[in-house]
């Protein structure tokens, strides 16, 4: 029998470098200690952030069964994948960036969409990084928590680098108010050009994936051992991920991936779309990294598993192909309710947002309206709204008032419904291929006998009939309006169901002209005694080339409970930068802070101008409704759009 001292076991252990080493001295009979890692930490001297990543591979490894690779560090270096993928999608200015980092860029120009795409699509082909797919759609997503909520607040933030810097939280806050962006901040007090020894980005990655769970002072741990270590370009771009208010290529969105994965990966374009429709963009390149084209191929639409629903696409056109069926268009949250029932007729409910996030703990009501449904599966997409009771009856409630009810915080009483206008899978059989008319026979007969039934959340077929012709569209249209509806949603009778796709099968049909455009920016109300606490106007932007977003308008219209609402949204979601603005208005001179594009409004204007320097800008715009984290930026108005609607203007 070989017996080893403590050295010599330490000493092999190291032989077998990073990763196995910490395994080899994290087995539970080591030492006989209650804590499994505590003689790897003290005998192997690692920073806090490897310590905290390798702990949590093992247990995940041990988990799933399966080993832990002796490279699962072994990567590019992090200074090097921020260079040259990271500082480019993220279209900072050379003169910025030679400002920060003291380097123009890898290219001293910012990169227009086209030359984005091809770097991406050179990146995901790049098999020398020691990075799979995951990693990298994560990277050029700028989210390595692949889609989990891991925000980290500002105070947490200033914390850790009020312990590398040794300089107070509130002189940290003082340069921050001076500065105007944390990143930056950051920046500032970094002394580094770039790690030494190089931090690898899977070292990076890792620590931050598993970041989700852990607070206080363990957090706090990791997130220093990082700081510490990196250069003023790593950190830059690590407290962008954490903030994820900041995308760092949000505006790129998921179409240039899934391009540049079926030119990369030898996979059908086609088959990555509907792959996206069942699951989300990390899920699919883990299937693309593991099963391939096979594992595609078995991806099928199936009740409880959250798939995107069939978005509307442009406003009608002047001359569309009659007949159309013409629905209500109802103001609220968009929800898809799956039923399922095994062998056994246990019965499993689940509902889930646009965005597939699971809401059935909040809705208790819908397991009763969807166990009343007399089939065994099914998946039904629609609209969860209600009414209010008004001096002249029942109307529509907001989408405002239907989130508040929702959550349980008061407000106006609301009475709840869900309106079905779509039937999409039904008892084994995916309806998605099938027509529109013929899924709506099939939805009428399913949900027309329970509708007016005493359900916990009352269940009702969408209001809308076939209209073969324009005067018949409008005098549903005009009636809907006077019930205090948005307008109406016209459907081609023999359209698919085109999963997680935005059709101009389906168009809108609304009282003005109206854009979806990015909040990037709050100003203060001002009175004679100066700048006041509350915000009066917003900043809006559109999507420009780059892409990036260029700011388009200055928008009213919301009263107090709305505004207040707006403002609750900003702080929940972490959307202030720190960076102050100005803005000439008509009474004065403003001032304002910048915000993170994470809220959408939908405006409504007047007409387009365009100014002495070329720049268009909205007359009158004013704010109808805002969603947070309903909508992808990618899926904002253009400015292009803008120029359309400007030359339109100009000769119509």
């Amino acid at each position: 029998m070989r017996v080893l001292d403590v050295e010599d076991l330490v000493r092999e252990a190291r032989s077998k470098g990073t990763v196995g080493a910490y395994q080899a001295l994290s087995q539970p009979l080591i030492g006989r200690r209650s804590n499994r890692y505590a003689f790897a930490r003290e005998h192997l001297g690692l920073p806090d952030h490897l310590t905290f990543a390798l702990e949590k591979e093992i247990e995940q490894s041990e988990e799933e069964a399966r080993e832990l690779g002796p490279d699962c560090l072994s990567s590019i270096p992090f200074h090097d994948l921020c260079y040259g993928l990271l500082l480019p999608l993220d279209g900072i200015s050379p003169r910025r960036s030679q400002r920060l980092f003291g380097m123009s860029g890898p290219y001293g120009e910012r990169l227009d969409s086209k030359e984005r795409r091809a770097l991406v699509a050179e990146f995901l082909g790049n098999d020398s990084l020691g990075l799979d797919l995951v990693d990298k759609v994560a990277l050029v997503r700028g989210d390595p928590f692949l889609g989990r909520n891991v925000g980290t607040s500002l105070n947490v933030l200033l914390d850790v680098l009020s312990q590398v810097v040794f300089r107070s939280p509130t002189a940290l806050r003082d340069d921050l108010g001076s500065i105007g962006d944390v990143q930056e901040v950051f920046v500032r007090h970094c002394s580094r050009h770039k790690s030494d020894p190089p931090l690898t980005t899977r070292e990076v990655l890792l620590p931050l994936r598993h970041l989700r769970g852990s607070w206080g002072a363990k957090k706090k741990r990791v997130l220093r051992s990082l700081v510490e270590r990196m250069g003023r370009l790593e950190v830059f771009f690590m407290i962008a991920f954490l903030r994820q208010g900041r995308r760092v290529s949000q505006t790129l969105g998921d179409e240039a991936l899934l391009d540049a994965i079926a030119a990369t990966h030898d996979v059908d374009r086609g088959r990555l779309d509907l792959a996206r429709s069942l699951v989300d963009v990390f899920e699919l390149a883990r299937i693309v990294r593991d099963e391939g084209k096979e594992g595609l191929a078995q991806l099928a639409l199936k009740p409880l598993s959250p798939v995107g629903p069939m978005l509307a696409g442009p406003e009608i056109p002047k001359a569309p192909n009659f007949p159309l069926f013409f629905e209500k268009k109802y103001d609220g949250i968009r929800l898809m309710v799956h039923k399922a029932s095994n062998e056994r007729g246990a019965i499993r409910v689940a509902a889930y947002t646009r965005r597939r996030h699971d809401w059935t703990g909040q809705l208790p009501g819908i397991n009763g309206l969807a166990w009343a449904l007399p089939c065994r599966e099914v998946i039904l997409d629609g609209e969860l709204h209600g009414t209010f009771f008004s001096e002249v009856g029942p109307r529509p409630a907001s989408v405002y008032d239907v989130m508040k009810h929702v959550r349980g915080e008061g407000g106006v009483p609301i009475k709840l419904r869900f309106t079905a206008f779509d039937v999409i899978y039904l008892d084994g059989q995916d309806l998605t291929e099938r027509p529109f008319h013929q899924r709506r026979d099939v939805l009428q007969r399913l949900v027309g006998p329970l509708s007016g039934l005493p359900l916990p959340i009352p269940l009702e077929l969408s209001d809308g009939e076939l209209v073969r012709a324009r005067p018949d569209m409008m005098r549903l249209y005009n009636l809907f309006r006077a019930q205090g509806y948005e307008g109406g949603i016209a459907k081609e009778p023999n359209a698919p169901y085109s999963l997680g796709r935005r059709s101009d099968q389906w168009t809108k049909l609304k009282p003005a002209i109206t854009l979806d455009l990015a909040v990037t920016g709050a100003l203060y109300t001002t009175s004679v005694q100066g700048p006041g606490a509350t915000f009066g106007s917003y900043l809006v932007s559109a999507l420009a080339e780059g892409p990036s977003l260029q700011e388009v308008g200055r928008v009213q219209g919301l009263g107090a409970q709305d505004s207040a609402r707006l403002l609750s949204s900003i702080l929940d979601e972490g959307l202030l930068t720190g960076r102050r603005l100005e803005r000439d208005t008509s009474s004065g001179r403003k001032a304002g802070v910048e915000l993170r594009p994470g809220i959408v409004a939908t405006v409504r204007f007047e007409g387009v101008v365009r100014d002495d320097t070329g720049k268009l800008s909205l007359r009158d715009p004013k704010i109808l409704r805002v969603r947070t984290g309903e909508k992808d930026l990618g899926e904002l108005d253009t400015v292009k759009e803008i120029e359309r609607l400007f030359q339109k203007q100009r000769f119509s």
